[in-house]
């Protein structure tokens, strides 16, 4: 059997996102100039995914019309794709999660996955509920083109897995990456991604 063609989208930018606050598993719509430039871009796409899943927040469904009105792909929302739920954490930038909560932001950036935040969901819990969904969507449409919407923090422990990374890379799997990325994967992709 052919392997599955996988298209990670980033949605558009939501104002916390673009002022670099952590957003989390806050429900805010995108930012019309970020929503603009996902048009062009997705129009500019040679080919793209026949299903296409996203989380239930406003920013994600937006990003996925646009995205599916391009290629005329079957639209399913699956809620465990949702960014984790990051506490009293969300809302702030980075420099105020620093200065606020010190040793946990310095466990942040050195041990992703020990992060608990306060009153929120445990990265290493998150981690697992998204590569779960992952799976899960896999095994439904093997051999096919998929496509998925994920936000950051969820867009960087999918690539994590699918770098075969334990999770202490995460934010590299972000950083400098762009708006989409395409990848061809075997047949078994979703058995591979077991921990």
């Amino acid at each position: 059997m052919p392997g599955t063609s996988l298209w990670l989208f980033r949605p558009a930018e939501t104002a916390w996102d673009s002022e670099q606050r952590l957003r989390g598993s806050t429900d805010l719509p995108a930012i019309e100039e970020s929503l603009a430039e996902l048009r062009q871009r997705v129009a500019r796409l040679g080919d793209g995914p026949e299903f296409l899943y996203h989380p239930a927040d406003e920013a994600a469904i937006e990003s996925a019309r646009i995205v599916a009105s391009r290629f005329a792909c079957n639209v399913r929302v699956h809620r465990d794709l949702a960014d984790p739920d990051f506490g009293l954490l969300e809302g702030l930038s980075l420099s105020e999660f620093e200065r606020r909560f010190e040793s946990r932001y310095a466990e942040w950036v050195a041990s992703p996955l020990t992060v608990i935040p306060p009153e929120g969901e445990p990265l290493a819990d998150a981690r697992a509920r998204i590569l779960d969904a992952f799976a899960e969507i896999l095994d439904r449409h093997p051999g096919k083109r998929v496509g998925i919407v994920l936000h950051i923090t969820a867009l960087g422990i999918v690539r994590d897995a699918l770098a075969r990374g334990d999770g202490s890379r995460l934010w590299e799997r972000v950083e400098c990456r762009t708006w989409c990325t395409q990848y061809a994967l075997p047949s078994d992709a979703a058995l591979l991604l077991g921990d």
